[in-house]
């Protein structure tokens, strides 16, 4: 037994093992495996077994076929063949291989594979057919160029369905390249038939490639996602064995007949394939100008989805301006029926009737008559952030004012311990937040986290460098004075306060600061007066009124 007849025979001996385990087991997973090559997906396992497997049967016995046909290799040299044949058949052999194997390398790798297989094989091909004339071969050499062009185009592209979308010219190009592909395809054939090296059953298996992939896509619409459109996907293999056939009878002798001219009107259509592939010297005026093919224009489109402030957009621009804001994707509407109906509702707002449209979006057709009514959409952004910056402005002066009058109306509780490190500022507590005293130069996000995760606080709490006062939350400023001490201030009787607290604080750098209290920025001086060390913290308070007297430590006794 030859070895073509011994691998499909044990082929589908394998195949109809499989099926019968999937029945067993009662799922489909290895017939699948057997049959299509790569793991099933979800969906397998959603469809009813018994149709799916008889879909896995059928491909089988395909697939057997196929295997008996491609491993048959070439016919008995019938006739010394010339160097070129021998290469085509080499390398129609290697493209039947390279479409059997599974790949997963790269989109872009396997187009370039796949075209350094087929483009000289179709040069070949040219060169050994023989009846057939040279306008017809060159005519098929061209239009065999088409598609090879067009998919290492599309591989080379950064992202072919944005290009898709922008470019109407691209889509009339991808059905050119079709076209050409299926004439491509006729012009072989005939090609085939007038050398008379090859059988009638290879011809019409060739022929048979246009059937099986218009049932292909029949099945594709009526059973888009589903099981059924995976397996007859995979028995469109009549190409493949079209291959096949081609190398295995090259070595027949051609007959010799009249050169088959090429028709006049397939040279028409090369022509105009040709030419919608090239495209035209100059650029075409397309029909809907706001869908332009320029990758930095259609950028500049999306940017404008929402509609710009008619100041910023230069005046020969804001037509545009307006049809990208008001296009959706998806809905071809020509410029001529977008800007009527902006035109037409500009007339409606101006005779004082409502429309739907937005007034920011018709401030770019008609910005005198929007103006009249929203005179803020007529300004730039740039005036606008200005405006914005002055509204900032005036707040922040308006607090600052507020906050010094807060600030003169707080009194040092205890004058008579007089010290030039001292500051007094008033304190809003709105948001029920403490204020900190800090070591300046440390990372204190630790020492925060441990005061933050006690499971209670008090008035005053500490942690390393940071200290928090937690005042009682109240609807008016708090004055806070803070004093810093060479010594242990003598004691101050507790009468006239609600709490008097005590805590230690580290300062490594020696510089101890208190956070800004006050929207006047009332800057408080350094309140480790006797450089890095260990510093002792006494909180005095009561409502409206904190007073905070900081000392070293070694010196406390």
């Amino acid at each position: 037994m030859r070895i073509h007849r011994l691998a499909a025979s044990a082929y589908l001996a394998i195949t109809l093992g499989l099926i019968i385990l999937s029945l067993v087991i009662g799922t489909a997973t290895p017939a699948w495996l057997a049959t299509m090559w790569y793991p099933p997906d979800e969906i397998i396992g959603k469809s009813p077994l018994v149709p799916v497997l008889g879909g896995l049967l059928l491909l089988g016995l395909v697939n057997s076929w196929m295997l008996w046909q491609v491993l048959r290799g070439p016919a008995p040299m019938a006739v010394p063949m010339r160097r070129a044949a021998t290469w085509l058949r080499l390398l129609l052999y290697a493209d039947v291989m390279w479409l059997l194997i599974p790949s997963f390398l790269p989109g872009l790798v396997e187009t370039v594979i796949g075209l350094v297989l087929w483009v000289p094989a179709l040069v070949l091909l040219t060169v050994v057919l023989t009846g057939s004339g040279w306008p017809f071969r060159l005519a098929l050499l061209l239009l065999g160029l088409v598609e090879p062009a067009r998919s290492l185009a599309s591989g080379l592209a950064d992202d072919s369905e944005l290009q898709r979308f922008v470019s109407p010219a691209y889509q009339a190009t991808v059905m050119a390249a079709g076209v050409a592909t299926f004439v491509v395809m006729v012009m072989l054939l005939l090609a085939q038939r007038r050398d008379g090296r090859w059988s009638r059953v290879t011809l019409l298996i060739g022929l048979g490639i246009f059937a099986s992939a218009f049932l292909v896509e029949l099945v594709d619409g009526l059973t888009s996602g589903s099981t059924i459109e995976s397996i007859a996907e995979a028995m469109d293999v009549l190409y493949i064995v079209w291959l096949a056939r081609t190398a295995h009878e090259l070595n027949r002798e051609p007959r010799q007949k009249a050169p088959l001219r090429v028709p006049t009107a397939v040279v028409a259509v090369a022509t105009v394939l040709l030419l919608m592939v090239v495209g035209p010297e100059g650029r075409a005026h397309l029909t809907y100008t706001w869908q332009s093919d320029e990758l930095d224009e259609f950028m500049e489109c999306l940017a404008w989805s929402q509609p710009p402030r008619v100041a910023d957009i230069p005046a020969h621009k804001r037509d545009r301006a307006y049809m990208c804001s008001v296009s959706k994707p998806g809905r071809h509407v020509s410029d001529q029926e977008l800007l009527g109906k902006g035109w037409h509702a500009c007339t409606r707002f101006a005779a004082g009737e409502p429309v739907k449209a937005r007034p920011a979006l018709l401030a770019l057709l008609c910005p005198e008559v929007i103006g009249r009514k929203y005179p803020d959409l007529l300004l730039s952004s740039a005036q606008i952030d200005q405006q914005q910056a002055e509204k900032e402005n005036i707040e922040r002066e308006q607090l600052k004012r507020e906050a010094r009058k807060e600030d003169a109306m707080c009194r040092d509780p205890w004058p008579a311990l007089r010290t030039r490190f001292q500051a007094t500022a008033s304190y809003y507590d709105w948001d029920t937040q403490p204020y900190g005293i800090y070591d300046a130069e440390a990372d204190t996000g630790e020492d925060s986290e441990v005061i933050w995760n006690a499971e209670s606080v008090d008035t005053l709490e500490t942690s390393g460098q940071l200290a928090l006062i937690f005042t009682p939350s109240q609807d008016w400023a708090t004055c806070v004075t803070a004093k810093a001490l060479r010594s242990a201030p003598p004691p101050l009787r507790g009468k006239g306060w609600d709490e008097v607290v005590e805590a230690d604080i580290i300062s490594e750098s020696g510089r101890l600061v208190m956070q800004t209290l006050s929207a006047s920025k009332v800057r408080f001086p350094n309140l480790a007066r006797s450089g890095p060390g260990l510093y002792r913290l006494r909180l005095y308070t009561r409502p409206g009124v904190d007073l905070i007297l900081i000392y070293p430590a070694r010196r406390a006794a």
